[in-house]
């Protein structure tokens, strides 16, 4: 008994982008497993990127037999993109956010006097202890 063509040839969507780069690389990582990828909507992301969410973003689909191994490739490959947390060097807490004082600042300084001040994006402030650091890549 033969299956049908149509059923074998089936796609699946099995994740979407919003930048065609981030696409690209996806389905790069796919192909370089074996896994057959079409990616849908990647030229009107191209021509004009402001459709992009409006259309649902960049799908990547392959058949319906290798949608498991392609989620399972995908979310392991975002695991390892996933940045560990920022942690206070005094107390080891990670409840850090960036500190905003010199933002604020150089914001007042330009609207209000028109004077253009740079600020510091590099300053982390720790919720727990209060403890003010440099951020480190």
């Amino acid at each position: 008994m033969s299956q049908d063509p149509d059923k074998l040839l089936e796609l699946v969507t099995v994740d979407r982008f919003f930048h065609p780069t981030e696409a690209h690389i996806a389905a790069g990582l796919l192909e370089s497993e074996g896994i057959p990828v079409h990616l849908f909507g990647i030229h009107h992301a191209s021509v004009n990127w402001l459709v992009t969410p409006a259309l649902g973003g960049i799908q990547i689909k392959v058949p319906r037999r290798y949608a498991r191994q392609a989620r399972e490739l995908l979310a392991e490959n975002r695991a390892l993109d996933e940045p560990e947390p920022p942690t206070c060097p005094a107390c080891g807490s990670t409840d850090v956010h960036r500190a905003m004082a010199t933002f604020r600042l150089s914001f007042l300084a330009m609207h209000l006097l028109n004077i253009p001040l740079p600020w510091r994006a590099d300053r982390l402030a720790c919720r727990s202890c209060h403890h003010k650091f440099e951020a480190t890549d």
